[in-house]
């Protein structure tokens, strides 16, 4: 089932959106799943329990009759060796999977009536999106982010490693990449910028690419999210103290540096940058930032 990238009628409930109580400063929590519950195709993905259809417990028919069956052979070595495997099993039976519970939140969020939604469960497992996240404590929003998107990407990816690599992680039907087997997440969030240095002496390109998740703009001298795109795909000259050591030409030389999308993610993740270093002391951009409806193709490479 592909991507659903614009929202179902029925898929969301009526009126203004579900707000969400802090906790006890979790408002970086808050903001994250906000965004995330109201991203149409992970949202949709959630709805339909895809991820929680496909992540079951081990079956332990499966393993008890693995058991017996060596039991019967008499096969000593290989009889301790699946109690071993088994044991390990079992500790990790219990243990609660990242993405079921955000699957579970962002289905709550979209069906439930009423003004105010208390994510508590979210909030009392922090240590299984990211281990030194603590109750009570203020953390980064786009940290924490990264953190529940990569949670999700591995429980996606151990579907793929206990089904012994067959299907895909999700139900996806994209094929394994270069990077590793495709999740619904990658397929969300995922992209690839191109970094190119091309001499201006002997036209000569050296590319390389980089996957990507989210892009962090610099605010500085930036008044919109377009103006601040713009700038980071801006071209650079390399030139003076700063040429280019060009492998054809075999000397420094003149060269231009720019990045371009290889592969546009299906949502893009922005962070802005507002703290920047003034003479060894932090300083906070305070500006408004006006957003607009992004046209990313004018960055593509081509």
């Amino acid at each position: 089932m592909a991507l659903q990238m614009t929202w179902h009628p029925r898929c969301r409930r009526g009126g203004p959106p579900l707000g969400l109580k802090n906790l006890g400063n979790s408002c970086y929590l808050n903001s994250v799943l906000q965004c995330l519950t109201y991203t149409p195709p992970l949202a949709q993905f959630c709805l339909s329990s895809r991820h929680s259809s496909l992540c079951k417990p081990y079956p332990l028919d499966r393993f008890f009759l693995g058991v017996l069956a060596l039991f019967r052979g008499r096969s000593f070595n290989k009889l301790l060796g699946i109690l071993y495997v088994g044991k390990s099993l079992f500790a990790n039976r219990d243990k609660e999977c990242p993405f079921c519970i955000l699957e579970r939140q962002i289905a709550r969020s979209l069906s439930l009536d009423g003004p105010l939604e208390a994510p508590s469960k979210i909030h009392k497992s922090l240590a299984l999106f990211a281990e030194h996240f603590r109750w009570g404590r203020q953390e980064d929003a786009h940290e924490f982010l990264r953190y529940v998107i990569d949670a999700c990407h591995n429980a996606c990816l151990k579907i793929h490693k206990r089904n012994g690599g067959g299907g895909t992680p999700d139900g996806n039907p994209k094929a394994e990449g270069r990077s590793g087997p495709s999740t619904v997440m990658k397929e969300i969030f995922g992209g690839a910028l191109l970094s190119q240095v091309k001499c201006l002496a002997c036209k000569g390109e050296s590319n390389k690419s980089d996957e990507i998740m989210d892009i962090c703009l610099d605010l500085f001298q930036s008044s919109s999210l377009k103006d601040a795109l713009a700038r980071f795909f801006h071209p650079e000259v390399l030139d003076g103290n700063n040429k280019y050591n060009c492998g054809n030409c075999k000397k420094l030389s003149v060269a231009r540096k720019q990045m371009f999308i290889l592969r546009s993610p299906n949502v893009l993740v922005v962070q802005l940058k507002v703290v920047i270093m003034f003479f060894g002391f932090c300083l906070i951009i305070g500006c408004c930032v006006s957003f607009e409806v992004l046209l990313v193709s004018k960055f593509k490479f081509s």
